[in-house]
């Protein structure tokens, strides 16, 4: 190959370099919004896995929500309670995949899971989003 030749590739090379820097602006990536995930824990007093008209009379404060980045299992990343309404709330998240779970310990006070317990999802930025809701059944009937 000839000089001419290889300043041709040189040059070719220089501007593949210059064009995909500018497609991929320059480096630069714009800040992720941050977002937050939410969801509800509800007793399911006719253990169907769904918030019937009556089961949503019943929602349960108190119980500890456990937020995992990625997978469940790991590393827990934030810890929240219901509030007197069964809801729950992390604020302020990164974009990324997350894994919602209750803390099981209420299975020991009487009550079983009639949802799974837990819950993968992904976060955009800027978005709220709404992990399907726990359900869970207890023997006693809380009405008496």
């Amino acid at each position: 190959m000839n000089k001419t030749g290889k300043s041709s590739y040189v040059i070719l090379f220089a501007v593949l370099a210059i064009l995909a820097l500018a497609a991929a602006g320059c480096g630069k990536t714009e800040p992720a919004d941050p977002g937050t995930i939410t969801g509800r824990v509800y007793l399911d007093e006719d253990a169907n896995a769904e918030c019937d008209l009556c089961d949503c009379d019943f929602y349960l404060e108190g119980i500890v929500i456990q937020l995992y980045e990625g997978n469940c299992g790991g590393v827990v990343h934030q810890i929240v309670e219901t509030d007197a309404e069964g809801i729950f709330t992390f604020s302020d998240m990164p974009p990324g995949d997350y894994c919602i779970s209750p803390k099981v310990k209420t299975i020991c006070e009487g009550y079983k899971p009639t949802t799974p317990i837990q819950q993968k999802i992904t976060l955009l930025s800027g978005e709220t989003a709404e992990v399907p809701w726990f359900g869970f059944d207890n023997n006693l009937d809380i009405r008496d």
